[in-house]
């Protein structure tokens, strides 16, 4: 019942902002095409931020998702820290560091990259946003998460049965490549694919219409975080199932395969389990999200300033010297 309330209270909130978001006409002229090296640094250390910041709250997420006795937030939190302490809410960490870290500037660079393409076209202002969101989280997808999200997973799932077989990033590698193949990294590219799509198509499409709103120019901090949570908030609820699937498929570990597919996976676990097991997780998922989001665009702008304004000044600094030879 709490799951289902926390939906529900999420999506009349989701409505309102989306609501009074997409009626805003976004006039502004295209923003320049941002250097692909510019925005991939960004992007990979505002995930970075990120990862570092809201990593307990993706242990407790994915505990919650894997156990099929329906645990709360706070029985997860008091299980975690009786069987492993502190540091089994870190379970991973390497791992989804990387990933993080990684995602972010495959990210920002397919979408930054995508969108000038898009404008450049001359596709609708109103779909530029999200048809260069939906590009880049499929990207990312297929070239980052999948793989690390599989890694993170199987660490994590450790948490309850003690073992260390996934407790270094190149060991579980290793370990995943010689009893799987390379194929079983991509244990869950449907449901991860979709996920990342429709995640980050809503993301950017309701990101750049909120900010235009909400924002003034430049942008304070506390706009970009505003903007970026509701973000977080808005895809969280519409994916939330698809990450539960995500997850069952990654845990799974042996021979013995209990889900085959995202479709068969979902038809079990509503058999089995009811349609609130797709919704577990719900609330540490929906505070990791939306604080990540807030995060993550927020920084990603201060650190492309920052980047720019290093680049500029270096540039500045070593053109006399070329000219001078």
């Amino acid at each position: 019942h709490g799951a289902a309330a926390d939906v529900c209270r999420s999506s009349r909130l989701v409505a309102t902002f989306a609501a009074a978001v997409m009626s805003s006409d976004d006039r502004g002229a295209p923003q320049p095409k941002r250097h692909a090296l510019v925005a991939g640094l960004a992007g990979l250390c505002s995930g970075a931020t990120e990862a570092a910041i809201t990593m307990p709250f993706n242990t407790l997420k994915t505990y919650c998702q894997v156990q099929k006795r329906g645990l709360g937030l706070l029985a997860s939190t008091k299980e975690i820290y009786s069987l492993q302490g502190m540091r089994g809410f870190y379970f991973g960490f390497p791992v989804v560091l990387l990933q993080a870290a990684g995602k972010s500037a495959v990210r920002w660079c397919a979408y930054e990259q995508l969108k000038a393409s898009l404008q450049a076209a001359g596709a609708p202002k109103a779909s530029v946003d999200f048809a260069a969101g939906l590009g880049a989280g499929l990207t990312e997808a297929l070239l980052w998460t999948t793989p690390t999200d599989r890694l993170k997973v199987l660490r994590q799932n450790e948490i309850r049965s003690g073992q260390n077989r996934y407790s270094s990033l190149i060991g579980a590698a290793r370990v995943v490549a010689t009893e799987h193949g390379i194929t079983g990294l991509y244990a869950s590219i449907g449901a991860c694919g979709i996920r990342q799509a429709s995640g980050v198509g809503v993301r950017f499409a309701i990101y750049g219409r909120l900010k235009a709103a909400l924002t003034t120019d430049p942008p304070q901090i506390w706009q970009s975080a505003l903007a970026g949570g509701v973000t977080g908030l808005a895809s969280t609820t519409l994916n939330q199932p698809l990450d539960v699937i995500k997850t069952r498929l990654e845990a799974q570990d042996g021979a013995r395969k209990e889900y085959t597919s995202t479709l068969q996976c979902f038809r079990r676990i509503v058999a089995e389990e009811g349609v609130s097991a797709l919704y577990r997780g719900i609330t540490p998922r929906m505070v990791k999200v939306s604080m990540g989001q807030a995060i993550l665009f927020s920084a990603y702008e201060r650190y492309t300033d920052l980047i720019e304004v290093v680049g500029s000044c270096l540039a500045t600094a070593l053109v006399p010297r070329s000219v001078g030879l």
